[in-house]
């Protein structure tokens, strides 16, 4: 009789979904966002997916990954239960609504992006702002911060058409994290002695993970944030 009650026990635990094994996978939704997390011959690549699979295996916790067209659809996915988190990402208070951050992984830059033959003033410049119209990928922080500012902006769902959006004079100044302007000009047959990359500000870039996963899996977090710190010192060490 014992046994017979124990076996129904875990057939409805795991009828529910529930069973001890899943609570370590995390799903991630992330977005297709070069150099930082992208797919290319059938398999997913860049500087953040090679982050998160050191941390991963360092914090010894089973993970999945599904590209999604940008972030506005890994944070929909999180928020909906379809995925348990999204990386790599900046703070915003959208995000904190559904998901807690990691500790930083890399540092973000925020740049102004355009020709060196631009005729526009500094950024630095009260003027700057009602002089251009801004080019950055669609659903990103970036869009979002320049949106609340108050910019003219033009975004699109892919980032890689940026620079043609740019030599167009469809925007003539573009907002990027350092790495991905770097990575589009190179893309571009461009080099980047040929623009002015101005640091707008730096942000920490991290692991989202959403709260509700994080509800039935309290100590997630704190893996996760040990392991940072163990990948990042080894890092150091080897650059």
């Amino acid at each position: 009789m014992f046994n017979k009650s124990c076996l129904i026990i875990f057939f409805s635990l795991f009828m529910s979904g529930n069973y001890i094994y899943s609570q370590e996978l995390i799903r991630f939704a992330i977005p297709d966002y070069p150099p930082y997390t992208f797919e290319k011959d059938g398999k997913y690549q860049g500087i953040g997916v090679e982050l998160i699979d050191k941390v991963m295996k360092e914090a010894n916790i089973e993970y999945s990954i599904q590209l999604v067209p940008n972030y506005g659809r890994s944070i929909e996915n999180t928020g909906q239960g379809y995925a348990d988190g999204f990386f790599l990402a900046s703070e915003n208070s959208e995000r904190n609504e559904i998901a807690v951050l990691s500790k930083s992984l890399v540092i973000n830059k925020w740049c102004w992006v355009y020709p060196k033959s631009s005729s526009l003033v500094e950024p630095s410049n009260t003027k700057f702002k009602e002089q251009v119209k801004v080019g950055t990928p669609m659903n990103t922080n970036l869009h979002k911060w320049l949106i609340e500012n108050k910019y003219a902006v033009s975004s699109p769902p892919k980032a890689d058409v940026l620079f043609k959006m740019l030599k167009s004079d469809h925007v003539n100044v573009l907002f990027l994290p350092d790495a991905i302007a770097l990575d589009l000009i190179k893309k571009e047959g461009d080099k980047a002695e040929n623009y002015k990359i101005v640091v707008h500000k730096e942000q920490p870039f991290g692991i989202y993970i959403s709260k509700q996963y994080l509800s039935a899996n309290p100590d997630i977090m704190i893996k996760i944030n040990a392991a940072i710190d163990k990948v990042i010192a080894n890092e150091n060490k080897s650059n």
